[in-house]
């Protein structure tokens, strides 16, 4: 068994026994990985506190074992609790958001450092002052583009013609469709340019240039909504956190 050691937000801890836990990281290094930590209601845990508080980010040491999807979690250390986060209902739902969508779109052991990146910048944002609706839709974009799930915008996704401002977005298709494709999907509804601009100009731009960017309200109410519809027509399960924020939001 190889030890490794690597940084993680923790995604997930499920009850494993009367003393321990099974806990899923999106880690820098290795991708999503998920792990047994034991005895961690004991006098030696090797976790304890904010360690294995949802999304906090910790320096996480484990031993990799071989044809396992389950590995061994020897030590936990907290680098990042994101305290402001935890003190705002409104933060606290949308970061819990964020992993839950990481989650679902991800699978055990695939690599992505970007993805990482992009997760643990979101944290930092939502921590701070931006729009938590902002960092959750730049969040969406920027990981459907790392994750090659990205919606094609600049060309009919049915017949690779060219798209105008009469064009529609088609949730079954994965993208907008030209008006002859429009008896293709019949459910396809009109989208305004403006969403479709700031889509592919928050697909294109650095983090730390997004982060500034601002959204008229139409624009924005609009994205929040096909988004959304794109991320359930497409994975594989519903997200619970959807409904709580449908439910605070009101």
């Amino acid at each position: 068994m190889a030890i490794q050691k690597t940084e993680g937000i923790l995604l997930r801890r499920q009850d494993l026994r009367e003393t321990s836990l099974i806990l899923t990281f999106y880690t820098r290094e290795f991708g999503k990985i998920k792990g047994i930590v034991r005895g961690v209601r004991g006098p030696r845990s090797a976790c304890g506190g904010g360690n294995m508080e949802i999304f906090a980010l910790d320096e996480v040491v484990f031993y990799e074992r071989r044809r396992a999807d389950i590995f061994t979690i020897s030590q936990c250390d907290l680098v990042e609790f994101f305290a402001p986060v935890r003190e705002s209902l409104d933060k606290l739902a949308y970061a819990t958001y964020l992993i839950e969508l990481i989650d679902s779109v991800t699978a055990l052991g695939d690599k992505n450092v970007e993805a990482f990146e992009l997760l643990l910048n979101s944290l930092k944002l939502l921590a701070g002052d931006c729009s938590t609706k902002r960092v959750a839709r730049i969040f969406e974009i920027k990981l459907l583009h790392l994750l090659g799930l990205m919606p094609t915008l600049g060309e009919c996704v049915s017949c690779a013609g060219t798209v105008d401002a009469g064009s529609r977005f088609s949730f079954r298709h994965g993208g907008l469709i030209c008006k002859k494709c429009f008896p293709s999907d019949r459910e396809a509804r009109p989208i305004l340019q403006g969403t479709v601009n700031f889509i592919e100009h928050i697909r294109s731009l650095s983090f730390e240039r997004v982060s500034r960017v601002k959204v008229a309200a139409e624009v924005g109410h609009e994205l929040e909504r096909i988004l959304r519809k794109f991320l359930d027509f497409h994975i594989e399960r519903r997200l619970k956190t959807v409904q709580f924020l449908k439910v605070i939001e009101k």
